[in-house]
């Protein structure tokens, strides 16, 4: 009884239960062609992408601007057949906007090519929501859960959680020299993160361009790098 007084009270108030925590399911990502090289790909030994690729050789200091093309969606009849495109939409402006920003706090945004700048291209090639009364409904029964996490663990996604996959590039914004690269499919977690179908996916688009822009703060080598 106490436990669907909860639930209640939190679909009505729409608070969140815990943090949009995600994570990499088993396997390696799939492929989808957006990038032209994918032989330049290795596994990430660090925290981030489950593929990547940084060019050794790059004087990343000498980079101060950064463009930030389109992000495009390369849809999969077999996995996405329901998703709209006002849905779709929807999640390419939200990356665009969330990497903006985390950019922005290291570099001077620009749109179009000058010297000290790199350029991002980036693509989801999978997009899946999540089923909100299912997901909510295993968080609290027990049983539900337990078997969602046992499938999980074969297929490396349990049910009723969301999914992107996403390819991405950057280079040298003048001479278009690849200088990095990665690819990475996230999964939601098994928490209540908020009643939208599509909170995985936003989970996944925050902590990809919080590390990516992480990520390059190091290569810079600032002096201050606030962890992600």
């Amino acid at each position: 009884m106490h436990r669907f007084l909860a639930l209640g009270l939190l679909a009505i108030l729409g608070l969140t239960l815990a943090c949009g925590a995600t994570r990499q399911p088993r396997g390696t990502p799939e492929p989808k062609g957006f990038l032209a090289d994918y032989t330049v790909l290795e596994e990430n030994p660090e925290e981030g992408s489950k593929l990547r690729f940084i060019r050794a050789d790059v004087d990343w200091s000498g980079y101060d601007k950064l463009m930030l093309d389109p992000v495009q969606f390369w849809r999969s009849s077999d996995v996405e057949a329901g998703l709209t495109g006002e849905q779709a939409q929807g999640l390419v402006n939200y990356f665009h906007a969330t990497f903006h920003k985390e950019f922005a706090k290291y570099f001077e945004i620009v749109d179009s090519p000058q010297a000290g700048t790199l350029r991002i291209s980036a693509a989801f090639t999978r997009l899946g929501e999540r089923n909100v009364t299912l997901d909510t409904v295993s968080t609290y029964v027990p049983q539900l859960r337990l078997l969602g996490e046992l499938t999980g663990a074969f297929t490396g996604r349990p049910p009723f959680v969301g999914d992107a996959t996403f390819e991405a590039k950057v280079t040298d914004a003048q001479s278009g020299l690849l200088v990095a690269a990665a690819l990475d499919t996230r999964v939601g977690g098994k928490t209540i993160k908020s009643f939208d179908d599509w909170a995985d996916v936003k989970a996944a688009i925050d902590f990809w361009a919080r590390n990516s822009a992480h990520r390059v703060c190091k290569l810079r080598e600032e002096a201050t790098c606030p962890k992600p």
